[in-house]
């Protein structure tokens, strides 16, 4: 037997949810409109109790090991939660610092180059937890207004538009900045009061309505550079963070690239249609290319995510030749083509020459 809401007749066998994004209430509020109302059905109470199920008021919740910690998760994804990905390759290292972070409402800052799986790794904590996600490049032109919101015109009414921001903290949501490294100063102050330990946030935009953090809320930011700038010329348009935003977040964490046994590992996994020894000499030619990167003999890396296009698109063209093309060299500058392209044909030259043969011969 369902329970029904008494305030529009909704049926289903809980209304945490139902309460929450309909009519942005409490069960708390709810029960002062509707006293006698139950909030969960007798088929569901018994479902909790033998499963050793929470009913809360942030909804259904259930106990999660990961990596050691024990963490509560909602019982039933809602559509802002992550998908799974069953073959990703979750670090042990830097997992278990995020999850860690994660439990504990740390303010969290992810530092690495391009393509390591920062963003990745908070999608996959979040899609194992059932933790809803909202996520924002900070590059690109992000506006206070698209952070924070701004007044609009909707069905000839003005009613305020919440930002990004706003929305994760009313949802108990992980709001995740990429590359916080290329937000404007001026947007970047706009976070300074909810970044301090029990901060709110202040929406002035909208006669100073104060939000305060849902339980569920973390703020989660990733970077290429540690705020410092780029001396490197990889990542042109990153800006100085001020020191005071920094020291906000309560822990950094650094990520490089997979040791080479961890990076097959994703590249068998994410394309299962490709051999081990095809996986292996990748991943060296993607060693000596950051070898070469950091010897300053070019100014570009091959990042995991790289590895994986190259993959895919191998199996896809049947051709690595092509694949290599399409999914890296033609993106280089000319300086730093000849040289990868030396370091390719050294490490997976054997591979080529069997193909180029192979297209011969069907001529």
């Amino acid at each position: 037997m369902k329970v029904y809401c008494g305030l529009c007749g909704y049926a289903g066998h809980e209304l945490f949810n139902h309460l929450r994004d309909v009519h942005d209430m409490t069960p708390d509020k709810y029960r002062e409109r509707c006293p006698v109302a139950p909030l969960v059905s007798e088929k569901l109470l018994r479902y909790l109790s033998e499963n050793k199920v929470q009913a809360t008021e942030h909804g259904m919740k259930k106990h999660v090991s990961l990596f050691g910690f024990s963490m509560m998760a909602s019982l039933v994804p809602t559509p802002m939660v992550p998908q799974m990905s069953d073959g990703y390759f979750l670090r042990e290292d830097t997992g278990r610092h995020a999850a860690a972070s994660l439990k504990d409402n740390e303010r969290l800052l992810l530092v690495g180059p391009t393509g390591v799986g920062k963003s990745t790794l908070i999608e996959q904590l979040a899609a194992r937890l059932n933790w809803p996600l909202v996520r924002v490049a900070a590059s690109g032109g992000l506006t206070e207004a698209d952070l924070l919101g701004e007044w609009t015109v909707k069905d000839g009414e003005t009613v305020f538009n919440y930002g990004f921001l706003p929305r994760a903290m009313k949802k108990g949501a992980i709001c995740l900045i990429d590359e916080i490294d290329g937000l404007e100063p001026s947007v970047a102050f706009s976070l300074h009061q909810l970044m301090e330990d029990g901060g709110s946030l202040v929406l002035l935009q909208n006669g100073g309505e104060l939000i305060d953090p849902h339980p569920g809320f973390r703020l989660v930011c990733t970077a290429n550079t540690l705020g410092h700038g780029d001396d490197s010329g990889l990542y042109t348009g990153t800006r100085v963070l001020n020191a005071a935003f920094l020291d906000r977040f309560n822990s950094v964490i650094e990520m490089g690239h997979l040791g080479s046994e961890s990076e097959q590992k994703v590249i068998r996994t994410s394309v299962p249609e490709v051999t081990e020894k095809f996986a292996e000499k990748l991943t060296q030619a993607a060693g000596a290319v950051r070898a070469a990167q950091e010897n300053d003999q070019i100014y570009c890396t091959l990042s995991t995510r790289r590895l994986l296009d190259i993959a895919r698109k191998t199996v896809q063209l049947e051709s690595l030749a092509q694949a290599l093309d399409a999914a890296l060299l033609s993106r280089l500058a000319p300086e730093d083509r000849s040289v990868v392209h030396e370091i390719l044909q050294r490490h997976l030259g054997d591979i080529l020459e069997e193909e180029a043969k192979a297209h011969a011969r069907k001529k």
